[in-house]
């Protein structure tokens, strides 16, 4: 207990500039000038940690001697940070790896200095520090760097785009946030100012993963600008990027890509012929299915399980008779089915049975699927006496759900995904992401659904710019000229 004041004393006089030129308690008087400060203490204790060494009680009672020392850095306020930097600064003249310790350190300079610190912490991460090594450290720092909404935390948030391997589990949720999620999570929180930040690094940026990180998050805001670099990426870029800037081409969904991404189905190699799959899935094409059907013949399991997803998605005959076949025909017992229950299921949704369907003629078949198709669609269009909401409504709501961080419940609890798009225009992305950006602080899986409902808002606006049908369609054409 006196050695604990003791540090916590000497700490708070550092922290408030004093200097102790008197004894003030008799153990002053006593103090060994070569003995370590409570602050190399605090340093000494974090160094070196390797996790996988401690176990049970030994991993209990470190962990509480790291608490100590990350309070006593703490309640020493620049002093703190200052060490943390001067031993963060030798072990980069020793050329040492500390990877734990530097991520450590990171967090601390973090809570410290906040923004004052945003620019030391981005060079840590950005310093050749494998991140995933202490997942928690990273993301919870960013995480709430990301909820300032400064650009002065950029730098860190651009950091950790170069990491695909880090991942925190929720505790409370029992979920797992990996990648693309934790990024999600991140740049969504800081909302979108941030968007630019990502499209500029797209241009500047060497590192492939980083250049993969950010198209997936300007395909998911639906960012105009980005989608010229992100077709470059998906013609010339190297993996992991070409592969996301694919997937990317499918999400805008553009009248001009369709040939691409068709094309691209002709690869040898089942990961990039997945990517090109995954893609004309969003796109929503119904041109693409008959370059899809010869795929359930691959060897790729994966490759199959896409294309079943697929060909289900694309509701039209010959996908049917596809997925029918291949219900008999697939390698795997699992495979057969599940196929076999998409093809039940597709056909229940449209209020008949396989016998019921196979008996009708083709084009009785392919007016039962279009209405198929086109019930999905009611969800986004204003029923016959529906309530209105005006964009002066929308604003309204927008402000609500930001200050309860939720599009559920009080005022607007009435409006759903079709009220929204009947008001809103695609200059309303921005608020739309701006809601996203206050739902994100909520960091759960519930939150999630809502997330997903707001990016089916905003990929129908965003696809309002350019095309005459928004969701599955006979042929992607461009919309109408206004």
């Amino acid at each position: 207990m006196r050695y604990a004041f003791r540090a916590k004393f000497i700490a708070a006089c550092v922290y408030a500039g004093a200097v102790l030129t008197t004894p003030t308690v008799g153990w002053c008087a006593e103090a060994d000038p070569a003995a370590p400060s409570p602050l190399d203490e605090a340093v000494a204790t974090m160094r070196g940690i390797r996790p996988e060494e401690f176990k049970g009680e030994q991993a209990k009672a470190k962990g509480e001697e790291l608490n100590a020392a990350w309070e006593t850095l703490m309640e020493a306020g620049p002093a703190g940070a200052a060490r943390l930097k001067k031993e963060l600064a030798a072990l980069r003249d020793r050329q040492e790896q500390d990877d734990y310790f530097k991520l450590a350190a990171a967090a601390l300079l973090w809570q410290i200095g906040k923004t004052k610190e945003a620019d030391t912490v981005a060079r840590i991460w950005s310093g050749g520090v494998d991140l995933s090594i202490n997942y928690n450290y990273v993301f919870y720092t960013a995480y709430e760097a990301a909820r300032t909404q400064d650009e002065a935390v950029l730098p860190m948030l651009s950091a950790l785009l170069g990491d695909r391997a880090g991942r925190v589990f929720l505790n409370q949720h029992m979920m797992w946030v990996p990648w693309p999620l934790s990024h999600e999570f991140v740049w969504g929180a800081f909302g979108p100012k941030g968007l630019p930040a990502l499209l500029r690094l797209l241009a500047e940026t060497t590192d492939e993963t980083t250049r993969a990180s950010a198209v997936h998050l300007l395909a998911k805001a639906h960012y105009l600008p980005a989608l010229g670099g992100i077709r470059r990426l998906a013609a010339e870029g190297a993996d992991p990027v070409r592969r996301e800037a694919v997937k990317a081409l499918g999400t805008f969904g553009h009248p001009e890509d369709f040939a691409f991404l068709a094309a691209g189905l002709k690869t040898d190699d089942p990961e990039d012929t997945w990517a090109f799959a995954y893609a004309l899935y969003e796109y929503e094409d119904l041109r693409a299915v008959p370059y899809l059907v010869p795929l359930l013949k691959s060897g790729d399991a994966a490759l199959r399980a896409e294309v079943v997803a697929c060909l289900s998605h694309l509701a039209m005959p010959a996908a049917v008779d596809a997925l029918h076949r291949h219900a008999a025909e697939a390698p795997l017992e699992a495979e057969r089915k599940e196929t076999g229950q998409a093809v039940a299921g597709m056909l229940k949704r449209a209020g008949t049975s396989w016998d019921a369907y196979a008996a009708m003629a083709e084009d009785a078949q392919a007016r039962l699927l279009a209405a198929l198709r086109e019930d999905r669609q009611r969800r986004y269009h204003l029923k016959p006496g529906d309530r209105r909401l005006t964009h002066a409504d929308l604003l309204k709501a927008a402000a609500e759900w930001q200050e309860a961080c939720s599009i559920t419940g009080g005022t607007y609890e009435w409006v759903e995904e079709r009220h929204v798009l009947d008001a809103a225009t695609p200059a309303d992305i921005p608020l739309l992401l701006d809601v996203e950006a206050k739902v994100y602080r909520r960091l759960s899986d519930e939150c999630l659904y809502e997330i997903r409902t707001l990016d089916t808002l905003i990929r129908r606006l965003g696809r309002r710019r350019y095309r005459k049908h928004l969701g599955v369609c006979d042929t992607v054409r461009p919309s109408d000229p206004p």
